[in-house]
């Protein structure tokens, strides 16, 4: 294996591995290093810091239970009915 830096650190390189850089402003022909995609503002995940944000409950107000469920389910049997 082996290891290279990216824009977020370090990447594994093991078996078959393309690291492919394309930008639709680049020149037919122009073979130079365009650098590392630089993404938008406020589209790469990050680690949330803080207290999370209260849970919301969608729907109806009617609790969710096997009563109320939009679908059935059925227990498979023991075998045969593959």
């Amino acid at each position: 294996m082996m290891t290279g830096s990216g824009p977020y650190g370090d990447m594994e390189m093991g078996g078959m591995f393309t690291v492919m850089k394309i930008r639709a402003n680049l020149a037919h022909g122009d073979y130079r290093d365009p650098g590392w995609y630089q993404a938008p503002a406020g589209s790469v995940a990050y680690a949330w810091e803080g207290e999370p944000p209260p849970a919301e409950r969608g729907g109806g107000s009617a609790p969710i239970g096997p009563e109320t469920a939009p679908f059935k389910v059925r227990k498979p049997s023991a075998s045969g009915e593959h």
